[in-house]
């Protein structure tokens, strides 16, 4: 044993030998090495001038001025379209054994707040008719053109021209063939009485012209309320003649009143009638009638009338013939003689 430990004692490596110098330049090398930095330093310093620059970007953008906003097409202007069909007679020939000739033809009007298009004598036609059942046309040779009774024209006989008018009106202008105008139609009061005051504005007391422009004012874009006051000013008028239930030409029901109109340049004793549609107080039928019996015709015979085919607002453009010229001449089918 103790040989052993003698050995193992023999066998233990020597002390090595310190060397100063050598450990003092090693650890000036250690001292001077770079030092390991954390992951989480590192990142930031490597991504901090990114996210700098991102934040420039998204504050340029939301302090950019906003893009101008594309310009909405206008609104197409609102238009009041009516269709209406116009008869009337007219005394020609010979005055010693006269006949007669209707003219038939269509008014197609559209009317907005400046301004207003009509196609006139559309579809339209004179035509020959005996009052006795007689052939007298035929019998003059069927001529083209036939003389006024009591007038200084010419009748021209068979088609007539369509044309188209466009007119640039302030406000509201109750027709083409009507001065009256209104800044507003919508301002007009709702109470008869004070309707017939605004209107007497326009027209003077005279009640036949105060009842035409009501009828005008009925048949125009304007409020239930307005419209039935119209109605109710017509059976106020002085001459005025309330006609109760009435059928008209093609069987539409409706309420009448009459009132009294001046002659015409043929016919005297003359009033004009107004039916309206009992339910919207929209117009049917205008008609003036003779209330005596006159150049062969028996009392209450329609002379002439306006039947109201379509009153209603519209938003699309109106619709226009093809090859009619706007404000272009128009043929009117009486001509000089």
């Amino acid at each position: 044993m103790e040989d052993l430990m003698k050995d193992l004692a023999q066998a233990k490596p020597p002390t090595p030998e310190v060397d100063p110098q050598r450990m003092e330049s090693d650890l000036a090398r250690i001292t001077t090495l770079p030092r390991d930095r954390p992951a989480r330093k590192q990142f930031v310093r490597r991504f901090a001038p990114l996210v700098v620059i991102a934040a420039v970007i998204v504050l340029a953008v939301v302090l950019m001025p906003a893009p101008p906003q594309p310009v909405q097409p206008a609104a197409p202007p609102k238009w009041w379209h009516a269709l209406t069909r116009q008869w009337s007679l007219m005394i020609v020939g010979d005055p010693a054994d006269p006949y007669a000739v209707s003219f038939d033809h269509r008014t197609e009007r559209w009317v907005a707040e400046n301004q207003q298009i009509a196609v006139i004598q559309k579809d339209g036609e004179v035509t020959p008719f005996s009052l006795d059942r007689g052939n007298e046309w035929e019998a003059a040779g069927k001529p083209e053109a036939v003389p006024q009774v009591g007038g200084d024209h010419l009748v021209r006989i068979g088609p007539m021209k369509p044309a188209v008018q466009k007119t640039a009106v302030s406000g509201f202008q109750m027709s083409l063939h009507s001065n009256a105008r209104f800044d507003s139609l919508d301002s007009l009061p709702a109470d008869p009485r004070e309707l017939g005051k605004a209107l007497e504005t326009v027209v003077g007391k005279d009640p036949y012209r105060i009842g035409s422009l009501a009828m005008e004012l009925m048949s125009a874009n304007v409020r239930d309320d307005q419209r039935r006051a119209a109605f109710e000013l017509l059976k106020t008028l002085d001459g005025a003649r309330f006609l109760g239930d009435v059928t008209v030409l093609d069987e539409r029901r409706g309420t009448g009143v009459a009132i009294a109109a001046p002659p015409t340049f043929q016919f005297t004793g003359v009033e004009t009638q107004l039916v309206v549609d009992q339910e919207t107080g929209l117009p049917i039928l205008e008609r003036d009638v003779i209330t005596t019996p006159q150049r062969g015709l028996p009392a209450g015979t329609a002379i002439s009338q306006e039947q109201y085919l379509l009153l209603e607002q519209v938003d699309f453009e109106p619709i226009l013939p093809q090859d009619v010229p706007v404000n272009g001449e128009v043929e009117s089918p009486i001509i000089e003689r």
